[in-house]
């Protein structure tokens, strides 16, 4: 029973998230407004994560000739799970199940100095991929997602500091959501299988060894631990992922570090090192937070839905005790300065006023209060929380004054 309380589905259908219809697809999800919202707001700040650590956003089309699947290795590993092909007028397309060959496009326009390394893209792409029917679970694993997508064009002197960099890169984005990581995962290729890995040894040597390095050094300085499974590395090389546990007490990957030696040989990239001589580039794939469908439906588990206050969908509710003139005004006037400061404010007036309080806990609203005459002729008002069910008795300008406050990205402190 708790289980499925805290079940992202569950809890997804009181905040009105997303719905899953038929009649559009299955595992294709179709997002809500307050959802967008949730979306929007985790973009804002991973794209302030992005211009401190000097990554430049790009965008790239949902479809990819076959060609450039050919050229990446994607038609010959990775078909099983994207969608069929699309023809007409003798051009053949796909949709896109990552970006890489894309921004291997990109990398790939000029010849770059080693000055310029790392070369560091990213983008919030729309990827697709035709995942089994009795795999797919909520927002957990779809056929559409959006993914915050990152990778970085580095030289070998260096990778693995930049390996390392992209851990705190993506620790610190973690840290600022409250998300504790419960286990590592180093994932290295298996020799024996032929079919799913490449077979160059040195570069597979050179790829786990890089990467099991820079772990070594990171468990030095954040005594981190971490576990090694064979056969699970990608077929294009070794990766780090970042596991948290799902409210059904499974670990489920929340992001992800890979290492690739093989894409950079296939696109013919390279950059002048300082000898003036010719090198090829080693690209890291990462992901800070997945996919934001993963990533959300992970974070109304940690929360129960009970986000903080710059996540919320809705922020305050303004619940009028009557229809009089005097307090609809007063509401009115007190919701248009909530959106002047940029709050996510709304009035409430039908139904009974035990059944709109009722609804705001159960679609877990932070903040509400109640205006009759008394809150209209003495100003002030009381506001309660109802994560923590304290009330609070403010002025309108104190009010917007510390919900501006809380309103910053700062998921560990709390208003009240």
């Amino acid at each position: 029973m708790e289980i499925k309380k805290q079940d992202h589905r569950e809890i997804a259908k009181d905040l009105d998230l997303y719905i899953l219809d038929e009649k559009a697809g299955q595992g294709l999800p179709i997002l809500l407004p307050n959802w967008v919202i949730i979306r929007n707001q985790i973009q804002q700040f991973i794209r302030q994560k992005w211009k401190e650590y000097n990554f430049q956003e790009v965008i790239t089309p949902v479809l990819g000739s076959k060609e450039l699947y050919q050229i990446s290795g994607h038609l010959s590993h990775y078909q099983d799970y994207m969608f069929p092909e699309i023809s007409r007028n003798n051009e053949t397309y796909y949709l896109r199940p990552m970006t890489c060959p894309h921004h291997c496009l990109i990398y790939q326009q000029k010849i770059r100095s080693y000055r310029e390394m790392p070369f560091r893209l990213c983008e919030n792409s729309l990827l697709f991929r035709y995942e089994a029917s009795g795999a797919m679970k909520g927002l957990e694993r779809v056929r559409w997602m959006e993914l915050a997508d990152h990778h970085i064009f580095a030289n070998v002197e260096s990778l693995k500091e930049e390996l390392k960099r992209n851990y705190y890169f993506i620790k610190d984005i973690l840290n600022n959501l409250d998300f504790a990581i419960e286990r590592l995962i180093c994932s290295l290729h298996d020799p024996q299988n032929k079919e799913k890995y490449h077979p160059d040894k040195e570069l597979w040597q050179k790829s786990e060894g890089l990467l099991i390095n820079a772990l070594e050094e990171m468990k030095e300085e954040t005594k981190l631990e971490y576990l090694m499974q064979k056969g699970e590395a990608a077929f294009y090389g070794p990766k780090l992922d970042l596991e948290v546990k799902a409210a059904d007490g499974k670990y489920i990957t929340i992001a992800t570090i890979q290492l690739d030696f093989l894409l950079p040989q296939k696109f013919n990239l390279q950059y002048i090192d300082k000898e003036q001589k010719l090198q090829t580039p080693i690209i890291i794939h990462h992901s800070p937070i997945g996919t934001y469908q993963r990533f959300i439906s992970l974070l109304l588990e940690q929360t129960n839905g009970k986000l903080p206050l710059w996540l919320a969908p809705v922020q305050l509710v303004i619940l009028p005790l009557n229809d009089q003139e005097e307090i609809k005004k007063y509401s009115e006037n007190l919701h248009k300065e909530l959106l002047f400061n940029n709050l996510r404010g709304k009035i409430w007036s039908e139904k009974t006023l035990n059944y709109r309080i009722r609804q705001v806990y159960k679609k877990k609203i932070p903040y509400y209060l109640i205006i009759g005459e008394k809150e209209v002729s003495e100003e002030s008002l009381a506001v309660l929380h109802t994560y923590s069910g304290k009330t609070k008795s403010l002025t309108k300008e104190n009010l917007i004054k510390e919900l501006r406050e809380e309103n910053k990205v700062n998921y560990k402190q709390w208003m009240w």
